[in-house]
C-alpha cells in the first residue's frame, strides 16, 4: 500500500485533562518547512534542548547520547540483527553439549534461535543518514537494509528520544550468507534492535510485569523461588516479555527504553538493551498453530494441508500463493538520566506513548461552543491514574457508574512519587458535577470491598528458602496498610488498583447515574 502523502503536518497542541481539544489545518504560505541538512565530514550533532545526540560521518551510526539538563552522557549505539530460528538440534557453545539439545524448533510459541550470533539485516553496508530539521522537530533517518529502516526524532524541549522503526517484509532466503551448494538459506528470521551503552550494569536489568512493578532480572539467573540454573538457551533462556519498558543503571544513571507495544527484550550484555520487533519462520514449532509464524500480505494460510505439511511460504494446501512477509512498524522512546529522574519521568511517558489523544476529522471547519475544555477539577496527582469511567455496568448497580484509579509507582520505586495518594471524589470534576456518593469496591466491583476482604482465605505459607523469598516479597510490598475511604476522600498505596461505584450530583441539583 503505497502512501500518497507529500508532506507532515507537526504543531503543538495540549488536550485537556479528560478532555478535548478541536485544531483546524488549511493551506496557506507560512508555515515553517523542514530542511534537510548537509551531512559532512565533521560529528553530525542534533537536539532537541532536552537531548543531544551525535553521529559519526565516517561510519553513519550513533555515537553518544547526552541528557543536557542533567549533564548525564553515555557512549550510544544502535545496533540491527537478527536470529536464526532453531528448527531443532543443539545449541552451540554450551557445556556441557548435550543440555541444549532439543527437537524443539523456534515457532508462534517458542522463541529458540540455533546460535547465539546477531546476524545484519542483509548484506553488510554503511548505513545511510539523512537530517532533517524544522522549528519543532529533527528527524534523523536512517537505513540498514531494504527491509529494516527508522527514523529517530527529536521533538523540541521533550524529555524523550523517539526510535519509529519499520521492519519488513523479512525475507525468507539469505543469498548473502555464504554457504555449501547443498544447504538451504531459507532461514527463519528473528529480527531485534539493540541499544548499546557504556553503562556498567553488571548484568542486571529490570522488565515490567505487565505494566506494572519492575521486576529485577539477572544475566543467566533466576530469583530465590527458583531451581539452581542449568543454561542451555543463552538468548532465549535470558529473554523476558516487555509490556512496557525495559531498563538498565549503574547505580547512578539509569537508560530505559519504552515501547508501544509487548515485545520480548534483554540484556546479553553489560550496559546493552534489546527488543525483539519482528518475526518470520520457516517451520512450525508444534505447539498446536500447525502452521509456521509466516504471515503475508496476501493473508495466505495453509487451510487446506494436514498437520505437518504446512508449506514454507504460506502456501495453502493445494497451491497456495506466494507473496511479500509483513511490514511493521513501531516507536521506542528513550529515557537517559541519574536513576532517580528516569524514575520520575518514564511512568508517566509511559501512559502518554501508550494511551494518546484519541483522534477525529472532519472536513471543513469544526463547530463547537469551546475549542477546547477539561472535565476535571484541576490536575490529578502525578502519580495517580485516573483509569476507567463507565456506565456500562450501571444497569446491575442500580445507575452508579464505575469508577477505578490505579497508583502509577511502584514501592520504592521514587522517594515522593511512590508515597500514598490522596484524592477527594468530590472535588475531582469540574462543569458542574461533583461525586456526590461513592462506595469502594471489589476489582471487578462484583462485591463490595468490605465482603471481598471477610472472605479471603488466610493461606498459610513457609518459606522454603531460609527466608529467601520473604526477603524478595517484603522489598516490594507497601508497609502502609489499605486505608478505607474518608468520606469521599480516597487514599491509593503504591501500585494500589482501586474501584468505586459513584453517583455524580450536579450543581443545578440534578443527579446524573
Amino acid at each position: 500500500l503505497a502512501n500518497k502523502a507529500t508532506h507532515i503536518l507537526t504543531f503543538p497542541m495540549e488536550v485537556g485533562n479528560m478532555g478535548y481539544g478541536i485544531f483546524t489545518a488549511k493551506k496557506g504560505s507560512g508555515a515553517q518547512v523542514a530542511q534537510e541538512r548537509w551531512v559532512g565530514a565533521d560529528t553530525v550533532v542534533v537536539s532537541n534542548g532536552v537531548y543531544e545526540l551525535a553521529f559519526d560521518p565516517q561510519t553513519a551510526q550513533l555515537k553518544s547520547m547526552k541528557n543536557v539538563k542533567s549533564g548525564v552522557a553515555v557512549d550510544m549505539g544502535i545496533q540491527w540483527g537478527w536470529y536464526n530460528s532453531s528448527v531443532g538440534g543443539c545449541t552451540p557453545e554450551i557445556s556441557p553439549y548435550e543440555y541444549s539439545c532439543s527437537n524443539q524448533a523456534s515457532g508462534a510459541y517458542m522463541f529458540r534461535p540455533n546460535t547465539s550470533e546477531l546476524m545484519y539485516p542483509g548484506p553488510p553496508v554503511k548505513p545511510t543518514l539523512k537530517v532533517v530539521e524544522g522549528d519543532l522537530v529533527t528527524e534523523v533517518y536512517q537505513g540498514f537494509s531494504s527491509w529494516v529502516t527508522h527514523v529517530i526524532r527529536l521533538v523540541k524541549n521533550q524529555p524523550y528520544v523517539e526510535v519509529e522503526y519499520t521492519v519488513g517484509p523479512i525475507p525468507i532466503d539469505t543469498p548473502w550468507v555464504k554457504v555449501p551448494a547443498d544447504v538451504t538459506t531459507n532461514w527463519g528470521k528473528e529480527v531485534i534492535i539493540r541499544y548499546d551503552t557504556n553503562i556498567s550494569s553488571k548484568g542486571t536489568f529490570y522488565a515490567d510485569s505487565n505494566g506494572r512493578e519492575m521486576v529485577k532480572r539477572q544475566l543467566n539467573g533466576r530469583g530465590p523461588s527458583y531451581p539452581p540454573l542449568n543454561i542451555s538457551e543463552p538468548v532465549a533462556g535470558n529473554y523476558y516479555p516487555v509490556n512496557a519498558m525495559l531498563s538498565l543503571d549503574d547505580g547512578q544513571v539509569e537508560l530505559a527504553v519504552l515501547t508501544d507495544v509487548t515485545q520480548g527484550g534483554s540484556s546479553l550484555k553489560d550496559g546493552s538493551l534489546e527488543l525483539m520487533v519482528h518475526r518470520r519462520i520457516q517451520v512450525d514449532d508444534s505447539r498446536g498453530v500447525q502452521e509456521p509464524l509466516n504471515e503475508t500480505m496476501c493473508g495466505c494460510n495453509d487451510i487446506n494441508a494436514d498437520p505437518g505439511q504446512m508449506g514454507e511460504h504460506g502456501h495453502e494446501g493445494d497451491g497456495g500463493c506466494v507473496c511479500a512477509g509483513l511490514t511493521i512498524r513501531g516507536r521506542h522512546w528513550l529515557v537517559l538520566d541519574t536513576v532517580e529522574a528516569a524514575h520520575d519521568q518514564r511512568r508517566v511517558l509511559s501512559e502518554a506513548q501508550n494511551f494518546p489523544p484519541t483522534l477525529a476529522f472532519t472536513a471543513g471547519a469544526a463547530k463547537a461552543t469551546s475549542p477546547e475544555a477539561s472535565f476535571l477539577a484541576a490536575d490529578l496527582p502525578k502519580n495517580l491514574k485516573l483509569q476507567t469511567l463507565t456506565s456500562n455496568y450501571a444497569s446491575f448497580n442500580d445507575g452508579q457508574l464505575l469508577l477505578r484509579f490505579s497508583h502509577l509507582y511502584s514501592v520504592n520505586e521514587h522517594p515522593t512519587l511512590s508515597q500514598p495518594v490522596q484524592v477527594d471524589l468530590s472535588k475531582m470534576f469540574g462543569s458542574g458535577y461533583r461525586v456526590a456518593k461513592a462506595k469502594e469496591m471489589s476489582l471487578t466491583a462484583n462485591q463490595d470491598k468490605a465482603t471481598m476482604e471477610a472472605a479471603k482465605y488466610d493461606w498459610k505459607v513457609k518459606d522454603v528458602t531460609g527466608g529467601l523469598v520473604e526477603e524478595q516479597l517484603a522489598s516490594c510490598n507497601s508497609v502502609e496498610e489499605h486505608t478505607p475511604m474518608d468520606g469521599t476522600v480516597i487514599t491509593l498505596r503504591p501500585m494500589e488498583v482501586k474501584t468505586y461505584l459513584i453517583t455524580f450530583e450536579h450543581s443545578e441539583g440534578s443527579v446524573l447515574v
